[in-house]
């Protein structure tokens, strides 16, 4: 099913601010994020792997999912001359905004194989409504 969504400037300027470059920290970093619907359902799949889930904070404001935490690795670096260091650590954040409105009160998450899934059920208002069409003759 094709669902047609309003295009509006304000929306283009959100995926802007998603981007890494608004970060406010250099050191903060955006994990990979699958988003998609089901009939019932907007489902968010983040990629964590190695991340502690206790440490990953997941709130819903203005019909924004919000996903923020820290990603600590325990390093000593005293008589080390790094060639590359690609292991990251630090805070990182995504904020996307929902094609659809949740309950906010039945969101569940689960963590599995390094992959959070957020599973947001779609409000009554939301889901699409089936309109009998009366035929007259």
């Amino acid at each position: 099913m094709t669902h047609l969504v309003r295009w509006t400037p304000f929306r283009e300027l959100d995926r802007w601010f998603e981007d890494d470059f608004f970060s406010p920290m250099t050191r903060m970093f955006s994990p990979a994020v699958n988003l998609y619907e089901t009939d019932n359902e907007v489902v968010a799949e983040v990629s964590i792997p190695g991340i502690d889930p206790k440490k990953v904070n997941v709130e819903i404001e203005n019909n924004v999912l919000h996903i923020r935490g820290e990603e600590t690795v325990e390093q000593e670096d005293k008589g080390k001359d790094y060639f590359r260091k690609e292991i990251r650590s630090g805070m990182f954040a995504r904020s996307l905004q929902l094609p659809e409105e949740v309950e906010a009160d039945k969101i569940s998450a689960t963590s599995e194989k390094g992959i959070l899934k957020i599973i947001m059920p779609k409000s009554e208002k939301a889901k699409p409504k089936k309109v009998a069409i009366e035929v007259k003759e």
